[in-house]
C-alpha cells in the first residue's frame, strides 16, 4: 500500500527522529533515503577491514540529561550503549596537553589555577551559565504555565541569545587568553566565538559540563540503526536508495512524493529532512511559494563544511602516544586569525581536532587496529571541481596531514593502513548540502533560536527539519527539530483526521 499517514524525505538525524516520534504516536511513516545507508552524517563506512565513524566525537546528556530525554521520546533509549568519555575534551595549548574536567567544580578549579588574577571573573561567568542554564530549562518547558513562570528566570537567557560566544563571555572582563581558551571547543559549532551565536555555544557547553559527556557504542551507526528499528516495529518504512525527485501537490496541499525511478507514494503530510534550498528547488519547481521561498532561504549564509582524515593504524593509537579521546591541537591561539586560515585554505597553520575512537569505544573495532579521525574548518572553495586537480590536491594535504602527525608523534605515518580524506565536496556529494555544509545555516547570532528558518514550510502539509532550521545544527539540535516537528504534526494531524488514523488498527491512538 503506497498511501502513508506521513512521508519523510532524507534519513539524516532530523528525518529519523521525526518518524520515528511519529511512529510512537501511532501515524504510518515512510522515509525515503538516497543513500545507501540511513543517517546522513551520523554513518559509518568500512576500509580494509576498518570501521570509521564520520562524524560523531561526543554528546551530551546521553543518560538521564537532554539527549538521553529525545531518545525516550523516539523510543530508542533502551537501544543505545551510553559510553561516558573521561573528558568532554583536551587541548594542546602552548606546547602542553590539558585535559578538561567533566565535573564542573574541577573545571571551575582549573581555570583559576590557570588565570588566577582573574578568579573573580570566573566566579562570575560561572553564576551567569547557571542563570543561563535555569533560564533555558525553564523556558524550554512544555506546559503553558511553566513557560510562564520560566519567563521570570530567564533574563540572562534572552540577553545571551541576542550575544556572540565572545561578548558572553568577556563580558565579565576576562582577558582574551581566557577567552579563547574557554571557547576552544568552537571548532565544532562552525564559526569563532566572535560570530558563533552564545546559545550555540552555551547549550552543547550545558550538556557537557552538567549532565556529562559520552559517546554512543557502536557509533553514530547505531544511533541511525536505532532509530530505523524504532520506525519498522511499529509498522514504519524506511527505504533506501529511493531518491525522491518530487513532492506531489493537490489543491496547493502537500499530498505525496515521487521518487526518481518513477513510483508514486501519498500521504496527508509530508516532511523534508534534505536542505530548504533542494526541497523549494527541484523537488518543487512548479509551485510559486516556493519560488519565493527558494530566493529567500538562498540569501542567507550557509554554515561551514569540514575536513577529515580517517586513519586506519596497525597499532592502537595509544603505542604512539595518543591516549586523549578528543585532542584539539592549537596551533593558532588566535580564533579569527584560525578561522581566516583554514577558510583560503592554510591547513598547517590553522588548529585540528584530532579524535581517538579507540578510547572512546574499543569494540568499534577489533583489537590490535586503531581509528583516528582529524577533523578541521574548510569549505568548497578551497577544492577544484577538475578531477585531476582535485584528486592532486586531496594527496598532497593527505601528506602534509601525515608528515605533521609523524612530528607530533614519532613512528605514526609506519602505521597506516588507510588514509581516507572526505573533503567538503565529499560532504556535498553525499548529503547535497549547499557546500557541503555540516551545520546547515551559519550559526550566527542573526540565524539562531527564534531567527533561524521555521520548520513550518510555505507549502501546506509540508514540514522542514534538521539541522538547517530551529533549533539549530549538530546531532542534538537536528533531532530535537524532528521531535518538536512531530509534536505538531501529531496534534494537527489529530484535530482533523483522528478518523483516517484510527483505520490503522495495528497502531495505538495518537496522543494529541
Amino acid at each position: 500500500m503506497n498511501q502513508y499517514d506521513v512521508i519523510v524525505i532524507g534519513a539524516g538525524l532530523g528525518g529519523l527522529s521525526c518518524a520515528a516520534r511519529l511512529s510512537a504516536f501511532g501515524y504510518r511513516t515512510a522515509v525515503f533515503e538516497s543513500h545507501t545507508l540511513a543517517g546522513g552524517f551520523a554513518t559509518e563506512f568500512t576500509r580494509k577491514g576498518y570501521t570509521f565513524d564520520v562524524s560523531l566525537h561526543g554528546v551530551g546528556g546521553l543518560e538521564e540529561g537532554s539527549f538521553g530525554r529525545m531518545l525516550k521520546d523516539c523510543h530508542v533509549d533502551q537501544q543505545i550503549v551510553p559510553l561516558r568519555k573521561k573528558h568532554p575534551y583536551s587541548i594542546r595549548w602552548e606546547g602542553q596537553i590539558i585535559d578538561i574536567p567533566s565535573d564542573v567544580q574541577e573545571y571551575v578549579q582549573l581555570l583559576k589555577g590557570m588565570f588566577p588574577a582573574e578568579v573573580a571573573a570566573i566566579d562570575k561567568l560561572f553564576a551567569d551559565i547557571r542563570r543561563f542554564e535555569t533560564g533555558f530549562t525553564a523556558f524550554s518547558s512544555l506546559t503553558s504555565w511553566r513557560k510562564l513562570a520560566g519567563l521570570l528566570k530567564a533574563g540572562t537567557f534572552f540577553r545571551w541569545t541576542k550575544m556572540t560566544t565572545w561578548e558572553a563571555v568577556s563580558q565579565f572582563g576576562l582577558s582574551d587568553r581566557f577567552t579563547e581558551f574557554f571557547t576552544a571547543l568552537w571548532p565544532y559549532y562552525g564559526l569563532p566565538p566572535k560570530r558563533l551565536a552564545a546559545l550555540y555555544f552555551f547549550i552543547p557547553w550545558i550538556g557537557y559540563h552538567l549532565e556529562g559527556t559520552y559517546y554512543i557504542q557502536g557509533g553514530a551507526q547505531a544511533l541511525s540503526n536505532a532509530l530505523v528499528e524504532a520506525i519498522q516495529s511499529v509498522g514504519g518504512e524506511v527505504h533506501l536508495r529511493s531518491q525522491v525527485s518530487e513532492i506531489i501537490l493537490e489543491r496547493g496541499k502537500a499530498a505525496g512524493v515521487r521518487l526518481k525511478k518513477g513510483d508514486v507514494y501519498k500521504a496527508n503530510w509530508v516532511v523534508s529532512g534534505i536542505s530548504p534550498h533542494h526541497t523549494y528547488g527541484r523537488l518543487l519547481e512548479s509551485h510559486n511559494a516556493a519560488r519565493r521561498e527558494l530566493e529567500a532561504v538562498t540569501r542567507l549564509e550557509t554554515g561551514t563544511s569540514l575536513t577529515q582524515l580517517y586513519l586506519g593504524l596497525s597499532c592502537e593509537p595509544h603505542e604512539l602516544g595518543i591516549s586523549e579521546e578528543d585532542l584539539i591541537l592549537c596551533n593558532e591561539p588566535d580564533s579569527e586569525t584560525d578561522y581566516e586560515v583554514m577558510m583560503s585554505g592554510q591547513y598547517m597553520k590553522g588548529n585540528w581536532m584530532l579524535t581517538n575512537y579507540n578510547a572512546m569505544d574499543p569494540t568499534l573495532n577489533e583489537a590490535g587496529k586503531g581509528v583516528i579521525a582529524v577533523t578541521f574548518l574548510d569549505r568548497l572553495e578551497n577544492w577544484p571541481s577538475a578531477r585531476p586537480e582535485y584528486k592532486a590536491k586531496k594527496k598532497a594535504v593527505t601528506q602534509q596531514i601525515l608528515e605533521c602527525l609523524e612530528q607530533l608523534y614519532p613512528g605514526f605515518s609506519s602505521k597506516v593502513v588507510v588514509a581516507e580524506l572526505g573533503t567538503p565536496r565529499t560532504m556535498q556529494r553525499y548529503t547535497a548540502n549547499p557546500g557541503g555544509a555540516v551545520y546547515g545555516y551559519a550559526q550566527t547570532v542573526r540565524q539562531s533560536g527564534i531567527n533561524r528558518l521555521k520548520r513550518k514550510s510555505a507549502v501546506d502539509r509540508l514540514s522542514l527539519v534538521g539541522a538547517w532550521t530551529q533549533p539549530g545544527g549538530g546531532f542534538q539540535g537536528a533531532m530535537n527539530s524532528g521531535i518538536m516537528e512531530a509534536d505538531r504534526i501529531a496534534a494537527k494531524l489529530g484535530k482533523a483526521e483522528r478518523a483516517s488514523i484510527s483505520t490503522h488498527e495495528t497502531y495505538q491512538t495518537p496522543r494529541t
